[in-house]
């Protein structure tokens, strides 16, 4: 499960990440259920000397294995591991979204400066391919039912020694649609593409291999395609879908580790002297359908591969990610889900080709998972109910539809954000919090809605805020002052 949901680069580096894979974790106890936190992981392997000094060496070399963490992120780390403070792992790196923010931008100023010459050549990415594929076609036929094995079960997985894998496991039922998602994947981001207003056209036909209604019809949108399968008698639904982002898909002697990421809300826990801490969320929107001829499984959402795109769905999350429907779309509003979708495509592709020199594929300067699918919730619901939003609007000014989604959604990145409960809650991948599997997170959850459904939750920076403003204020009359000052003196 890729996301921000979010931060590290664990699918994008080579295959001994072992900092990417154990940055971060949640508590529970292993009795309890069939995963492990990453303390207890940490706390055994830490007796092995030899891969201390394979982390150490990852760690002090290559600055992708922390992934998006600034420097002083690492640094709490080695210092975490060489105090042996195993149990401070669980909630690592416990940073705001401003603070998460800064490490993005010194992590990738630290990454231009480095050299990758000792490192594999990161594969492309199967969307990458698909596009390069098909880049130059004007038009096709729909390719379904599509050629392909399914993959097998271990083919994402990547012995790391020391007992550790990375990766995810296949999920057999989605692998029996994979070759059918993954050709329906390739269609909809190359129709994705084309021009709004006219010029050469890709376009997909349909060439009689549904049930003969759309035989000879072309498509030149990802929507006028998803169209014709439901006219040709295919079921169509999107899901709009939340989860526990999990970057390190980490596997230790086969039981799978927790490795969410830690945000700080800023949010205070009432009757604590602590701030809420939540692991962040994964969001995607899923396309299902089933029919005829074409069954696949899709996902569409911005990656930590620095890809807006759909993708097609094969492996199964570990369980601690949990999950959740927060919408279903049928019909003419799945239809326009999946037109909004193909313009997000071609906005990000613009984007990211006026500015290459954006680091991690402009992963958080243009937004997280969460962004692009908070535009399509803003657009069908009126509001949206996810949580941390990071793009920067600055980057979205001349892609119309989009930009102005942009620039209405409550982005959380800005020094005056104040996080809000409200998102935070709808970020989560239960419906109800007696779900969640992490006792305490449920215990602070339970404590913070309560407090901000009765009318007494502190707001978060509030107060710094106003400091802050005061401070400015006096800054401008002081300097105000000054300039008065001296243009009475040059007239004397």
């Amino acid at each position: 499960m890729m996301g921000l949901g979010m931060m590290g680069l664990g699918r994008t580096v080579s295959a001994l990440i072992l900092s990417g894979a154990l940055l971060c974790s949640a508590p529970s106890r292993a009795d309890e259920a069939p995963w492990l936190p990453v303390s207890q992981v940490m706390s055994e392997l830490a007796r092995n000397p030899e891969f201390v000094e394979a982390l150490y060496r990852r760690l002090g070399r290559n600055p992708k294995a922390g992934g998006i963490l600034g420097p002083d992120e690492i640094k709490r780390l080695r210092e975490m591991i060489l105090g042996k403070d195993f149990e401070g792992l669980d909630r690592f790196p416990g940073l705001t979204v401003q603070g998460m923010g800064r490490s993005v931008r010194l992590a990738g100023a630290t990454l231009g400066r480095s050299s990758d010459d000792d490192l594999p050549p990161e594969p492309a990415t199967v969307e990458q391919a698909a596009k390069e594929k098909i880049e130059t076609a004007v038009e096709e036929g729909l390719g379904i039912p599509a050629a392909g094995t399914p993959p097998a079960p271990d083919a994402y997985l990547r012995p790391l020694g020391f007992g550790l894998e990375a990766g995810d496991r296949v999920d057999p039922a989605l692998a029996e649609r994979y070759a059918d998602g993954l050709r329906l994947a390739e269609l909809l981001n190359r129709l994705s593409l084309n021009a709004p207003d006219g010029g050469e056209r890709y376009r997909v036909v349909l060439d009689g291999q549904t049930d003969g209604r759309t035989d000879g019809q072309t498509s030149d949108t990802p929507r006028a395609l998803v169209e014709a399968l439901a006219r040709s008698g295919h079921d169509v639904e999107v899901r709009d879908s939340r989860y526990f982002a999990n970057f390190g898909d980490l596997i230790y002697h086969g039981r799978d580790v927790l490795t969410p990421f830690w945000i700080d809300t800023r949010l205070p826990v009432p009757g604590t002297d602590r701030n809420l801490l939540v692991p962040v969320s994964h969001s995607q929107h899923e396309l299902i359908v089933r029919g005829p001829v074409v069954n696949a499984d899709l996902s569409f959402y911005f990656g930590i591969d620095g890809q807006a795109v759909f993708r097609p769905s094969v492996t199964r999350d570990q369980a601690w990610v949990m999950g959740r429907v927060a919408h279903r779309y049928r019909g003419e509003e799945a239809m326009e889900v999946i037109r909004l979708a193909g313009v997000i495509v071609r906005a990000y592709d613009a984007i990211k080709r006026r500015h290459p020199e954006l680091p991690f594929g402009g992963y958080y300067a243009l937004g997280v998972c969460n962004d692009v699918n908070a535009m399509i919730e803003l657009r069908m619901r009126g509001e949206t109910t996810l949580f941390p939003l990071t793009l920067d609007p600055q980057f979205f000014t001349d892609t119309g539809e989009v930009g102005r989604l942009a620039e209405s959604l409550p982005l959380d990145s800005g020094w005056r954000a104040a996080a809000d409960p409200r998102r935070i809650l709808g970020s989560l991948p239960v419906d109800d919090l007696a779900a969640l599997p992490l006792p305490s997170l449920k215990e602070d959850l339970e404590k913070v809605r309560a407090a901000w459904e009765g009318g007494r939750l502190q707001r978060p920076g509030v107060g710094d805020i106003a400091l802050v403003g005061a401070v400015m204020a006096g800054l401008l009359a002081a300097g105000l002052w000054s300039v008065r000052l001296w243009l009475v003196r040059r007239r004397r």
